[in-house]
């Protein structure tokens, strides 16, 4: 009985080392193949900052658009409601105001993480 214990502690010691000694190995071949990519690609960019800087960049473009028409169109009601004097027109107004508030504030938050994302992929650039 001990001699089957003994067999089956020795198998698996050795699969043991084996699989640490083939995971260290492969690690190494990763990290081989990692270094030889990214010299591929010249700079290194580990956070994505140029991808979040590309989105923010385009989310920004959308948020002006949308303000834009907003911006348009509360123009339009205004100058309707302004004609007919009607108090349900200018509720509506509101509402739309507070929109436009509210683009306003998200752009800004967008401008401050382009600003952000900017210096950090500038800093990237130096290092």
């Amino acid at each position: 009985m001990f001699y089957l214990i003994g067999q089956i502690f020795i198998i698996l010691l050795i699969a043991t080392l084996l699989g640490l000694g083939l995971g260290w190995w492969s690690r190494g071949l990763m990290r081989d193949l990692r270094d030889d990519s990214l010299a591929e690609l010249g700079t290194a960019d580990p956070f994505g900052a140029r991808a979040r800087l590309e989105q923010c960049h385009r989310d920004n473009a959308n948020l002006r658009r949308e303000l834009q028409e907003s911006q348009q169109q509360l123009e339009q009601r205004l100058h309707v409601a302004q004609q007919t004097q009607d108090s349900d027109a200018l509720s509506e107004l509101q509402g739309a105001n507070s929109m436009i508030k509210a683009l306003l504030e998200d752009l800004q938050e967008r401008d401050d993480t382009i600003a952000i994302l900017e210096r950090e992929l500038e800093q990237h650039r130096t290092n």
